[in-house]
């Protein structure tokens, strides 16, 4: 499937033919036994199933196999698989079989509820799932087959681990015995990089819309990461993005698939086992969201020995000097901004937390063509982007002829973020405001502010949503209470809505701290606690949206 009239080679595209299973098999011809892929040793404990430790040519047999079973089921070419993991080898393994069966891989994000996945499933058309049994306190695929049964173009829920559900098939014999794959071939019309890949959900003021994207659009976002770590086939990969998401994908996936290095799969983020398994695995290039990086810079030296660049996520601006000490000792460290699902931008070392004006030239080369990222302030005072690495076309094909929200660019292939941007063009910098008016990004997680609004209406009106900002989700959900009787029971009807669940107030209380502010009298007895066992799940489940997405 080609969206739009593709990449014509121009200075705003790439016009490669390779794709990421291309990088794959090429790994595996040449380097066959080497260390491909391993799993953190706390895998068990958070998403169940012993840890694997892969080499290419392994790798390349588990992807065959996955592909070959996928393609039996009869799903067509070019046919939508919606995918809900953490990231583990599992996860990496389910992306590359379905690009292989020339299916498009469209990932749900963990922290999202039965509403928002039923909706973007039937908003994307998806004609199977494939997910985790579980990832943390989140029963992946019970939840998911709830939200087929509401979409009709599903035919087939599967899953990898966990228990056996009625309606939900298990796949985890395919991984089990893969020597018997046959080689998984599918051919591709005009370029096959040029097809589309992958199908991330992005949010706008009016909700969420789905951003698709083609390999050479993937390789343009992991080109300006690999350019800025320059790893090679020895480089061992610490990756903790989950993989849900562009950035995900680019800064980390894509760069290990193009150095034929080492990738080392750390599901949701658990800060000690990082920074343990630094010297162990040799690990040379580390991905973070930035709201880690303070303790991997402040690491003695013998706890990462090997490590020479540190890649960093975040979805808002981040202080570049704040890494001054680290980068004195030898160690690079990058900043990149994701800009909702449009693109990732390299921060300014010396910039606080601005991006460049204009093309990047550190990410294309000098100036040299293609532009993987170029920005300007439009007309509004809104920054606009475009490149290699941002998409043109909506998603389903036809999208823009319906009704909005959708995908869209202007006439020059500019991207309007709806982000508040200042230029100064003396410095050639830009300096971008840390919010999208009507978004709210919860964990990395973005939502229209209107439907979650919707939400509490629909839960009742006793309780008025209150957006606040939070210095490790980006934003939190708080309530605004004047009859303390109107607590009891809010979660209870928030969850029958099927919201997200990082959207119910109460998800991140702390030791006795209500998360409302409370108009009431104070009282000497003890507020009874209305929101129950729903407490440490939402608790676990945020901990889990936070470390992965870049807070």
């Amino acid at each position: 499937m080609i969206l739009g009239r593709g990449r014509k080679g121009t200075a705003s595209g790439l016009a490669g033919r390779a794709t990421l299973d291309s990088l794959l098999r090429r790994a595996a011809e040449i380097r066959p036994a080497a260390r491909a892929l391993t799993d953190a040793p706390n895998r068990p404990h958070l998403i169940g199933g012993e840890p694997r430790q892969l080499s290419w040519a392994e790798l390349d047999g588990l992807v065959d196999a996955l592909a070959g079973r996928l393609r039996d089921m009869g799903l067509p070419t070019d046919a939508v698989v919606a995918t809900q993991f953490a990231l583990s080898s599992d996860a990496v393994i389910t992306l590359l079989a379905l690009m292989r069966a020339g299916l498009v891989a469209a990932p749900i994000p963990l922290g999202w509820g039965r509403r928002e996945t039923t909706a973007h499933l039937q908003r994307i058309g998806a004609r199977a799932i494939l997910t985790a049994g579980r990832a943390g306190p989140v029963d992946c695929a019970d939840m998911m087959r709830f939200a087929a049964a509401e979409t009709f173009s599903v035919r087939f829920v599967l899953s990898l681990g966990g228990p056996s559900l009625d309606g939900v098939i298990p796949l985890d014999d395919v991984l089990a015995h893969p020597a018997a794959a046959e080689r998984v071939e599918i051919a591709r019309p005009d370029n096959p990089a040029d097809h589309v890949a992958v199908v991330t959900p992005d949010a706008v003021a009016e909700g969420h819309i789905a951003v698709a994207r083609s390999h050479n659009e993937l390789i343009a976002g992991g080109l300006a990461a690999f350019m800025a770590g320059v790893p090679d086939e020895h480089s061992v990969f610490a990756a903790t993005l989950a993989p849900d998401c562009f950035a995900g994908l680019a800064l980390q996936i894509v760069p290990w698939l193009m150095s034929g290095g080492t990738l080392v799969a750390h599901p949701p983020l658990a800060l000690r086992i990082v920074l343990d398994r630094l010297a162990p695995d040799g690990a040379t290039h580390a991905v973070l969201p930035a709201a880690a990086a303070a303790a991997i810079v402040s690491a003695p030296l013998a706890q990462r020995p090997s490590l020479r660049h540190l890649a960093l996520f975040s979805r808002r601006p981040v202080e570049a000097e704040a890494f001054a000490e680290a980068i004195a000792e030898g160690l690079a460290v990058d900043v990149f901004l994701g800009i909702g699902e449009t693109a990732v931008a390299r921060a300014l070392k010396d910039g606080a937390g601005a991006i460049m004006l204009g093309p990047d030239t550190h990410t294309s080369g000098s100036g040299q063509s293609p532009v993987l990222v170029e920005s300007r302030v439009g007309p509004e005072g809104r920054l606009e982007l475009r490149g290699a690495m941002v998409p043109r076309a909506a998603f389903p094909p036809g999208a823009e002829n319906g009704v909005p929200p959708y995908w869209s660019v202007d006439e020059g292939g500019f991207r309007d973020t709806g982000l508040p941007a200042a230029a100064d063009k003396a410095r050639k910098s830009l300096s971008i405001g840390s919010r999208e008016p009507g978004v709210v990004s919860i964990g990395g997680r973005r939502f229209a502010e209107a439907a979650l609004r919707a939400a509490y209406v629909e839960a009742g009106r006793e309780i008025a949503p209150v957006i606040r900002p939070d210095p490790l989700l980006g934003d939190r959900v708080s309530g605004v209470v004047g009859d303390g009787r109107a607590i009891a029971g809010l979660a209870g009807r928030l969850i029958e809505t099927g919201v997200t669940p990082l959207a119910i107030p109460g998800g991140t209380r702390q030791a006795g701290q209500l998360p409302f502010e409370d108009t009431r009298p104070r009282e000497p007895e003890a507020i009874l606690d209305p929101l129950g066992d729903a407490h440490s799940a939402l608790a676990q489940l945020l901990s889990v949206a936070r470390a992965a997405a870049g807070y």
